[in-house]
């Protein structure tokens, strides 16, 4: 069970267990963005106000982090993803505009 407004352990486990190449570029994105904004939210909600499972949850995303050696601070970070978004938005917004203009699928190039 996670928090409310975060990520579900049920939902990152899902969505580990489907390979890339089975998910559709919609699918990527929509991931990419949820797992960063969750990563931010777990960083920034204080251990009090976490139940016991995402508070563990967060607890091993931080050593994970660690171990590959992240030692941004959270406003480098929060930059870092709000780049990261805008870039898969603009990304996502060019997908649908080809789609919709009868363009071949921008991922199959």
């Amino acid at each position: 069970m996670s928090d409310t407004g975060r990520k579900g352990f049920g939902d990152k486990a899902s969505e580990a267990l489907k390979p890339d190449s089975q998910k559709s570029y919609a699918e990527q994105g929509k991931e990419f963005v949820t797992d960063k904004a969750d990563k931010f939210a777990g960083k920034v909600q204080p251990e009090e106000n976490k139940g016991v499972f995402q508070g563990a949850q967060d607890s091993a995303q931080q050593g994970k982090d660690n171990a590959e050696g992240q030692g941004e601070s959270l406003a480098d970070q929060a930059k870092d993803y709000m780049g990261a978004a805008k870039s898969k938005l603009n990304d996502a917004v060019e997908y649908v505009s080809g789609r919709v203009h009868g363009e071949e699928d921008p991922t199959k190039k």
